[in-house]
């Protein structure tokens, strides 16, 4: 008998609606955005928590016949983005998520709970301004230099 997979951090936009995301979920979207690489400014910037970049990257996307890594990628950019608090990323994680090829009753329930979670969401939970994601040498590590600039 097998077992069901638990979906990788990847796979969790459409997978979970958006009230499912706890703090573990948050987190592991988090690292998993950590480990993405990039020479294209708008890819860096949305890594860094930048929500229009993330949403004008989605926004871009064709959409494909069958879901594969790269919509996964792109679309869990603008997730990690919603779930730092952006409205903006949250509504555009909605209409994207009603035009990919998913089962219709899940991809109407998935969006549904975007919409809604910018109804209950308080003002003052808006995605922080600072920038998540600074790229930091191994050697700087290390050291245990402080994250903050002198």
């Amino acid at each position: 008998m097998l077992a069901a997979r638990k979906p990788h951090p990847h796979e969790l936009w459409r997978a979970l609606p958006a009230s499912d995301f706890n703090e573990v979920r948050k987190l592991e979207v988090a690292c998993h955005i950590g480990m993405y690489m990039s020479t294209i400014k708008e890819y860096r910037n949305a890594i860094a928590g930048d929500a229009a970049c993330a949403a004008m990257i989605a926004l871009r996307m064709e959409v494909p016949d069958e879901i594969n890594y790269p919509t996964d990628s792109r679309m869990t950019l603008l997730l990690h983005n919603a779930l730092r608090g952006s409205a903006g990323a949250a509504l555009v994680m909605a209409y994207m998520l009603r035009k990919m090829p998913l089962e219709h009753e899940l991809k109407n329930r998935l969006a549904k709970s975007w919409l809604g979670r910018n109804l209950r969401q308080p003002r003052n939970e808006a995605a922080p301004r600072e920038l998540l994601f600074v790229r930091r040498s191994i050697a700087f590590q290390l050291l245990g230099k402080s994250d903050s600039p002198s």
